[in-house]
């Protein structure tokens, strides 16, 4: 009974091992992004801009309420009341229903695009923290394989086959690739951390699932997608609502009108008035307002424009990595060819000074296919980003 237990524990912990996360998962787990907060946030002081007047009114209307004891040595006391009205005019219509315009344009495009840019975001630091570990497992493996190599140098040492010097060269070796090692680890660590800035992942790394294999996309309507894709659409959306509300304001800081009212009562008389108010403006204010406007309204087309380049130029580069790329095929020899070294060497076929150049350049060319099945995943769904398409 006692064997059939310690055997069936080692399924028992299999079992138990908590799975891979993959990407969906870490989608189902994604944060809202600091870009998508700020999207909303801007929006929300759009909004709050545009009804802070509407109508005819500039602002809010203004209500004044005062009373006072009447008192008179030929008649009883009385009691004075009177309500005061003032209606700030706008009377710029045509500016706050283009602004409303623009803001209704602007929420779904702004929000898709940080939508767009977040997901992206997540999928590079979902496939950083992928390579990352797969490189440190490498590393892992390597370091083990170099001190098995240590121990087999020193064997035939021993037994006079080599001289000391290879024992060195493995010796340094070794140290080469705990540094390597610790590369590894704190790369793991810092990937770990970007992920878990964007999703709600545990403190501590956990194994991530592979990407699959990287989808091709077709080169052909790429850039028609790209010049109607969210991105684009959100750099002119945003610009039209920014004008728009440099506009506003300005016609909101050179309104003046005023409508004000009151009715009072004063003993037994009732008087009602009615009339307008014009505040008159410093001298220079309405002219430096106006270079105000156009200085910012500059500032922010020089500014999309400049981001409006940096996305074609991004495509660009982006499009020509696909034209370039080669599918990425795994080093499957890796492993076959490493233990094929050491079983040489073990047999003093070959000598460490002989091996390890050959371990070096079967380590380096792994790492090279881990990172153009990584540089795959990225390029797809960069390109994928930016031209609507969704992330696999």
């Amino acid at each position: 009974m006692k064997p059939i237990l310690l055997g069936a524990m080692p399924c028992v912990l299999v079992a138990q091992a908590p799975p891979s996360l993959s990407y969906d998962d870490i989608l189902q787990r994604a944060r809202t992004s600091p870009e998508q907060l700020r999207t909303a946030a801007l929006l929300a002081s759009r909004e709050r801009q545009l009804r802070a007047s509407s109508g005819f009114l500039r602002e809010g209307p203004s209500l004044g309420l005062s009373a006072g004891l009447r008192t008179s040595p030929l008649s009883p006391s009385s009691t004075d009341q009177m309500v005061e009205v003032d209606l700030p005019l706008f009377l710029s219509p045509g500016t706050q229903r283009r602004l409303e315009e623009a803001l209704g344009k602007a929420d779904p495009a702004l929000r898709e695009s940080a939508r767009i840019k977040a997901r992206f975001r997540l999928r590079q630091a979902y496939l950083d923290a992928w390579l990352a570990e797969r490189l440190l497992g490498l590393r892992e493996s390597d370091l083990g394989t170099v001190q098995a190599w240590l121990k087999a140098a020193k064997v035939r040492l021993e037994a006079g086959a080599d001289p000391a010097f290879q024992v060195s060269l493995v010796e340094g070796e070794a140290l080469k690739t705990q540094l390597d090692l610790d590369e590894a680890r704190r790369a793991r660590l810092e990937t770990w951390a970007q992920l878990r800035g964007l999703a709600a992942m545990p403190e501590a790394p956990v194994s991530l699932a592979e990407p699959g294999d990287a989808v091709r996309l077709p080169a052909e309507d790429l850039p028609g997608r790209f010049q109607q894709s969210s991105l684009r659409r959100a750099i002119q959306a945003r610009l039209d609502l920014e004008e728009q509300s440099l506009r506003q304001q300005q016609a909101l800081a050179t309104s003046r009108w005023s409508l004000r009212g009151s009715t009072s009562r004063e003993g037994e008389e009732r008087i009602t008035k009615l009339g307008f108010a014009y505040q008159f403006p410093r001298r220079g204010e309405t002219e430096a307002i106006r270079r105000e406007t156009e200085a910012n309204l500059s500032t922010l087309k020089q500014e999309l424009d400049v981001a409006r380049v940096e996305l074609d130029a991004r495509f660009q580069a982006a499009l020509i990595r696909l034209e370039s790329q080669v599918a990425p095929t795994p080093f499957s020899a890796f492993e076959t060819a490493l233990r094929a070294v050491g079983m040489r060497l073990s047999e003093g076929k070959e000598r460490p000074s002989e091996a390890l150049p050959i371990r070096r350049q079967l380590l380096e060319a792994q790492v090279a296919s881990l990172r153009r099945l990584h540089a795959a995943h990225l390029l797809t769904a960069e390109l994928q980003a930016l031209t609507d398409g969704n992330a696999p």
